[in-house]
């Protein structure tokens, strides 16, 4: 009745749609995600790397593992990991080393237990600036790891 996709029979709430934001999407309920998820869903800070490596530095630990541990909270969460840089250097070289960066913390979340199955990394390298790569302020926070619920 609702127009979510999802059988009437198998639907717990058959008169509202689903949300589908890749958290619960199967009970056919609207959903808002828990605050201990929304805080790992972004740009995340305190996750950095040593310069012009995929090496992640030992300060990231703690932001890592708190995150671990909202996904062995939420067994039933998928997590894009997306690697982003700024644009100095080249394009080939800036892609493939936030490719390095999202598969390092994919590699880190699977040590702490989370399944591999439930990350995928990809980088984007210097393509999704969210700030202006002329200022060194702006070219630090399109540094950035980003986490998103995969649907």
């Amino acid at each position: 009745k609702d127009g979510d996709g999802i059988v009437d029979d198998e639907d717990k709430c058959p008169a509202k749609p689903e949300t589908r934001n890749g958290f619960q999407d199967g009970d056919g309920c609207p959903d808002e995600l828990p605050k201990a998820i929304k805080r790992f869903t972004g740009a995340i800070k305190g996750i950095n790397f040593a310069s012009g490596k995929d090496v992640i530095r030992k300060g990231s630990y703690k932001v890592l593992d708190r995150a671990a541990g909202v996904l062995s909270q939420y067994k039933g969460l998928k997590v894009h990991v997306a690697g982003h840089t700024d644009n100095r250097g080249k394009r080939a070289y800036n892609l493939d080393l936030s490719k390095r960066r999202a598969e390092a913390v994919v590699k880190y979340l699977v040590s702490k237990g989370i399944g591999n199955d439930r990350l995928k990394a990809e980088g984007f390298g210097p393509d999704k600036p969210v700030a202006n790569n002329k200022k060194a302020s702006g070219r630090a926070k399109n540094r950035r790891i980003e986490f998103s619920l995969a649907k």
